[in-house]
């Protein structure tokens, strides 16, 4: 074969979600299991990358509310920020000067450098931030089709297979999206209120409570947007399921949800070690983790109580989802 016909190998195909790949061999296929977990996982690791991107590119407007959070465009203004300083010069001011208030606010007093959010294009920016309430539950029908599909062994494309489930799920995924995002605002502003006044018991154990409510709703979610892009279900239903199935299995969920706090906790120790690269991270890899572990919990059990029965009574080898 001359150089003119011999075939040019690509050096740089990380990101093509359509290059050959190893592949799975007859009988290799293995069960979806904690011990295999990491062998599935490393042969999906290049296509998590580009799930990842387009992730990332359907939650765009979060951009903006990063670039807000720098405080470029805001006022540095001097002012105290301890909590106890504004006690103390109250008491300074109704003349309670002694050695203890004037040492004790000449500590908590100090005056330091505070971003004023005064600038106009700051507030803009938040604004366009809020669209990603619009994009956000596509962006997580998309994630969990494509993974689902990793899961099952079937071809994946990402660009076509993340734009084809938004559009087949236009109205739905916008709804769940939606209340995905209102419960967890609800749930981090509760979590937010019972934390600063856990002093409090009844609110410590409010904290308690609302801490165990947030931890079943992420296993929830594990199960939600599979389901979503799998089932022709009623919203309502979607979220029944996915709270019976927070309990039916839930010894692999424990397991589930430890690797998905273990994801997000090293990518926040990445952001202390190395700030842009722990910043980085989430648009090009951390989500897609998060998301993998979640499909690889959810997708079995999924099967085996939703599909394999419906199969089995209609005689079919599987029900697919189109």
């Amino acid at each position: 074969m001359d150089n003119e016909t011999k075939p040019k190998k690509k050096k740089f195909n990380i990101f093509d979600s359509q290059r050959e790949g190893k592949g799975v061999e007859k009988g290799e296929v293995k069960k979806p299991d904690f011990k295999n977990f990491f062998v599935y996982f490393g042969r999906s690791f290049t296509r998590l990358l580009n799930v990842n991107l387009m992730f990332t590119f359907f939650c765009l407007p979060l951009f903006f509310a990063l670039l807000a959070s720098t405080r470029w465009f805001d006022t540095t203004v001097q002012d105290v920020t301890h909590p106890l300083a504004s006690a103390l010069n109250g008491l300074l001011t109704a003349g309670e000067y002694n050695p203890v208030t004037m040492s004790l606010y000449g500590v908590y007093g100090i005056r330091s450098g505070i971003a004023a959010q005064t600038s106009v294009f700051s507030t803009v920016l938040y604004c366009l931030a809020g669209l990603t309430v619009f994009t956000w539950g596509y962006a997580n029908c998309g994630l969990a089709y494509t993974l689902r599909n990793m899961q099952r062994g079937e071809p994946v494309f990402v660009w076509s297979d993340f734009f084809r489930t938004v559009k087949k799920n236009a109205v739905q995924g916008l709804v769940v999206g939606v209340i995905d995002l209102a419960i967890f605002a609800l749930m981090y502003y509760d979590i937010q209120v019972y934390s600063y006044n856990a002093s409090n018991s009844m609110f410590s154990f409010m904290y308690i409570i609302t801490l165990f409510l947030f931890a079943v709703y992420i296993v929830m979610r594990m199960y939600i947007y599979p389901m979503l892009v799998t089932f022709d279900l009623k919203t309502f239903k979607l979220f029944k399921n996915a709270f019976i199935f927070a309990f039916v299995a839930l010894g692999r969920n424990i397991l589930g949800l430890i690797g998905v706090i273990l994801a997000i906790a090293i990518n926040m120790f990445i952001f202390w070690v190395f700030v842009p690269l722990g910043i980085v991270l989430p648009f090009v890899l951390t989500v897609a983790v998060i998301g993998y572990i979640s499909v690889y919990v959810a997708y079995p059990k999924i099967k085996e109580v939703m599909i394999d029965p419906y199969n089995a009574e209609n005689g079919v080898a599987e029900t697919e989802e189109e």
